[in-house]
């Protein structure tokens, strides 16, 4: 039984201050929505998760260097939507343009859950439902094949803004500190895994950097000046960013790992304040501020209110048409559209990509839940089996969720609300700019969460596991790519969300079973 007092509570939020697992609320810090303990989970499934990560992070590159497989899907968005349509202007603006930079970085994050089918082992199912009976029970040695009934879905990948890289990290020796105090003790604290997340994505950044100041060695070999710095990592932020902390944890492992970096941040709003901030060569080499930027690593610009005003986006223009490494490039951010994903589900779609002899072919598919479009211009459905999937929308709404081309969480529909918003597209003919996916039923858990109105009350609640990746590449040039740490993300069994930024879920780590 584990020893949980009102003093477990005062001590570990102390602990997670220690930790900076912190958020920004009003201007002060605050401490951030975690889980008190760590939360079950399967050892296999995040074997499974990490072996595939390689597989997509190639994948999504391959998807965002294809123009005819992007154009044929997105000919027929930007109709409908704005916001899609000023992203893919900008593409067509540089696409071609000689010095625009053509290698790309990804510092991405593929979501999981782990889906409970009918007829899973009940037996197993028991050991993850707590602390208790998983520190009881010796570690599943399934291997990648899993245990039958327990299936590995993605939810989606991330290639933008890929958030908690930072606290992912840290909220490992938190936990294992909470579990010390709860009496949990010796080797049971290593079944709450390592995370080198924050360390990855520095290297990665820092990596980028090096391949920039060749770069520039090459495009010009007289100019022996570029030789001498690396240039700085631009960091592009929101003005009033909350999840400032998690941010901040990543550029404290790049200061410490690599001590020559020059970090920036501004936000797009200081960045148009004045021509001189931001400023091209005729190059297209990018100084803000009359420093040299090497990388541009956006945590900002991922939704349409991001980008109020038509001089914000002639501003993400100039940076994309830079020199600089953009994270992500504006193809990366195509690629990552809901509608990508849906085509890629398709094994055909997915064979252009990937060779349907080889084991990665297999891997990705496996992990795929299932997606439809709602229109048959994309080429991907006929009108028969999109008649079909409406229906079965509206008779079972609970088995399915509508999804726009949208980030930041908070978007999706379920239940009556999917049922009335398809309705509305359907009237409106606004359907092209949305998919369907099949409703993921994870396996429930019990835990408690830190900071909490609901101090003392076990809640049961449903994770999802996020698997970080680094890549860099350009063209079939492969330079990094390396699956890069986890995040577990957890959330209350009533709510549909999980977004811990957005408010709906905790920050969590795996206790593996």
């Amino acid at each position: 039984m584990l020893n949980i007092t009102p003093q477990t509570y005062q001590l570990a939020e102390q602990f997670a201050h220690l930790h900076g697992i912190l958020r920004k609320t009003n201007g002060i810090p605050s401490t951030l929505s975690c889980t008190l303990l760590p939360s079950p989970f399967p050892s296999f499934s995040l074997d499974l998760a990490k072996a595939v990560q390689r597989d997509f992070n190639l994948l999504f590159h391959r998807v965002a260097c294809d123009h005819g497989f992007l154009n044929s899907l997105m000919e027929h968005v930007i109709a409908q939507d704005d916001y899609v349509k000023h992203l893919w202007n900008i593409y067509e603006r540089v696409r071609n343009m000689k010095t625009a930079q053509n290698i790309f970085l990804g510092l991405n994050r593929s979501d999981y859950m782990l889906h409970q089918e009918p007829g899973c082992d009940s037996s197993i199912i028991e050991r993850l439902y707590c602390i208790e009976k998983a520190s009881a029970s010796p570690v599943i040695t399934a291997g990648l094949t899993g245990v039958p009934g327990l299936s590995l879905r993605q939810v989606e990948f991330n290639l933008m803004a890929s958030s908690f890289c930072g606290l992912a990290q840290r909220i490992v020796e938190q936990h294992r500190v909470s579990l010390s105090l709860c009496g949990v003790k010796g080797d049971q604290l290593s079944r709450v895994p390592d995370c080198n997340s924050a360390d990855s994505f520095a290297d990665a950044l820092w990596k980028a950097c090096e391949l920039y100041r060749e770069h520039v060695t090459r495009a010009d070999r007289d100019r022996t000046e570029s030789c001498t710095v690396h240039g700085a990592v631009l960091m592009v932020v929101a003005a009033n960013e909350t999840n400032v902390y998690d941010q901040y944890a990543l550029l404290s492992r790049l200061l410490l790992r690599h001590p020559e970096a020059t970090v920036l941040l501004r936000t797009f709003e200081e960045l148009v304040e004045s021509k001189e901030r931001l400023q091209l060569d005729d190059q297209s080499r990018l100084f803000v501020d009359k420093i040299e930027v090497a990388v541009i690593y956006f945590r900002h610009g991922y939704v349409p209110e991001h980008f109020p005003t038509e001089e914000i986006w002639e501003l993400k223009y100039e940076l994309e048409r830079s020199m600089a490494i953009k994270c992500p490039c504006i193809q990366y951010m195509l690629a990552n559209t809901k509608l990508v994903q849906a085509a890629l589900s398709k094994p055909d779609q997915l064979a252009r990509f990937v060779d349907c002899t080889s084991p990665a072919f297999s891997r990705i598919l496996s992990t795929f839940a299932k997606q439809y479009t709602l229109s048959d211009a994309f080429g991907l459905s006929n009108k028969e089996e999109i008649a079909q999937i409406v229906e079965m929308c509206k008779k079972n709404p609970h088995l399915y969720v509508l999804k726009p081309q949208r980030e930041g969480g908070g978007n999706n529909f379920f239940d009556d609300d999917l049922v009335r918003m398809l309705n509305k597209l359907i009237e409106q003919g606004d359907q092209h700019s949305y998919v369907i996916m099949e409703r993921l039923y994870p396996f429930v858990v019990e835990n408690y969460v830190l900071h909490s109105k609901r101090t003392h009350d076990r809640r049961q609640m449903v994770s999802e596991l996020g698997i970080f990746g680094v890549f860099i590449g350009r063209g079939d040039e492969v330079f990094l790519n390396e699956p890069s740490g986890h995040l577990l993300r957890t959330k209350p069994i009533e709510s549909n969300e999980g977004g811990i930024a957005a408010g709906y879920g905790f920050l969590d780590s795996p206790f593996l079973v």
